[in-house]
This record gives C-alpha cells, sequence and structure tokens, in this order.
C-alpha cells in the first residue's frame, strides 16, 4: 500500500508540476492523491481503495476537460495503469515502455521499482479495477513477467546530471495546468518541457510569441542503451523582433 501511494503521487507530481528527486511533493498533490482503504477481502489478497472527495476549491489544481471532471488522482492512477498494460505481452515494445516511465523522473521510478520489487518479492501479480470520479471504469492484469518486466527497466534505468542551456523560438503550446510548453526553436527543432513552478502561472503570457528559454536538460539512458533527453524550462523571456 505504501509503495502504490508514493507511486501514484510521485507521477501526479510529474505530471502535474516537475519529476524531482528528493525535493518535497507538493501537499495538495499529496492531498488529492491520498488513497484510503475502505476493506479487504476475506482472503487478504484483496483490498478496496478510494481517493479523497473534490470539493470546488479544487477545479483551479485539476482543471475541467469537456463532460468530465478532470482530476490528479485519475490522472495518475491511468498513468500507473498505462505502464501496467504495455509491460503485458510478449510482442509489446520495450520501447513504448520507456517512453512511459522517462518523463515520469528518477522519483516515480524508483517507487514503482519498489513496488515491482514488493510484487517480485511475493511471487504475486495485480488485478486492478479503478472507477474515475466521473464514473468511467477502467481494468488492468498484472502478471508477474509483466511486474517483473518494468522492474528491470525501472532499476536499470539511470539520469544523468542535470545541464542548463538556452534556447530561443516560437513557444506554439502552453497549459498552466500542466505546467507543460512546446518550444520550436530557431533550428526547427521541438522541445516539450515541464515548466518551473513559479513560470507555470504565467504562462499565458508567452503564448505564440518568439522567446528566449533558460532549459535543465536531463539524459536517461535504459537497458539496452535506449537513451531519452527530458526538458524542464527554468526561465523564460519574450524576445523583441530585432533579437536573435
Amino acid at each position: 500500500m505504501t509503495n502504490l501511494q508514493e507511486s501514484v503521487s510521485a507521477v501526479a507530481q510529474a505530471v502535474y508540476g516537475r519529476p524531482t528527486t528528493s525535493a518535497s511533493i507538493p501537499r495538495d498533490i499529496r492531498d488529492a492523491t491520498a488513497l484510503s482503504a475502505s476493506a479487504t477481502y476475506p482472503s487478504s489478497f484483496g483490498v478496496a481503495m478510494y481517493g479523497p472527495p473534490i470539493d470546488a476549491d479544487q477545479y483551479d489544481l485539476f482543471g475541467e476537460l469537456p463532460g468530465r471532471l478532470h482530476t490528479v488522482l485519475d490522472e495518475a492512477v491511468n498513468k500507473v495503469l498505462d505502464i501496467v498494460d504495455l509491460s503485458e505481452g510478449a510482442s509489446s515494445s520495450n520501447d513504448l515502455l520507456t517512453e512511459q516511465l522517462a518523463p515520469l523522473g528518477p522519483r516515480a521510478l524508483k517507487h514503482i521499482s519498489a513496488l515491482t520489487a514488493g510484487l517480485t518479492d511475493a511471487n504475486v501479480g495485480a488485478r486492478v479495477t479503478w472507477r474515475a470520479h466521473e464514473g468511467s471504469v477502467r481494468r488492468s492484469n498484472w502478471t508477474l513477467p509483466g511486474v517483473q518486466r518494468v522492474r528491470q527497466l525501472c532499476e536499470e534505468s539511470e539520469f544523468t546530471e542535470a545541464e542548463r542551456i538556452t534556447v530561443t523560438g516560437w513557444l506554439g503550446t502552453a497549459s498552466s495546468f500542466h505546467g507543460k510548453v512546446e518550444i520550436r526553436t530557431d533550428n526547427g527543432a521541438t522541445i516539450r518541457a515541464n515548466t518551473d513552478e513559479e513560470l507555470t502561472g504565467r504562462l499565458d503570457l508567452y503564448f505564440n510569441k518568439r522567446v528566449s528559454a533558460e532549459v535543465k536538460v536531463t539524459r536517461v539512458v535504459f537497458a539496452g542503451g535506449r537513451e531519452r533527453r527530458l526538458y524542464s524550462v527554468l526561465n523564460i523571456r519574450k524576445l523583441q523582433d530585432d533579437e536573435t
């Protein structure tokens, strides 16, 4: 239960903020992803859990999508279940798994690794049914081979020390709910990045503008040598027409 809780909270922080290594997860994220056990099955191999109630004050944090309330807990659980589903089946590519795992950062991978280690050591898988706040139901079955596959990828991943670079280009996508931006750089590349917490609330100032951004780049290498770069914008400013 503890490893599951920590995994969900760390994934939520990566989705709604910035992937972190050791800094505290904000209280609003922890409160929004708190899981409580309401009952255990007679066999003691199952448990019913539920999340916190949603009130009007949380709309600003979570946002609203057409037709349903979009909560950080639902999003985090769905991310974990995406990993579960991708790990199943001999034909499933590790490339797809690493694409899901890498952006979650070292803290989330550490807790997912602990979760999978506990299941592996107990020689069991898991069957999960999750009912979202708006009523949709998702079911995933995590077999022991799938658990072991995720554990190996998490344990053998390596995050390098971050470096800082400066990029210039057009900021074409910005989400203040998720703290994400997309910058088309002057050399034609597209950078998809998280934003620093202080910057997230001001993203509307830079939307569809030419900008200069200070970006932190972390390289993650998975088993087999597959590499992914993670970007986080630390500072940003609008450029004047005559600036290059």
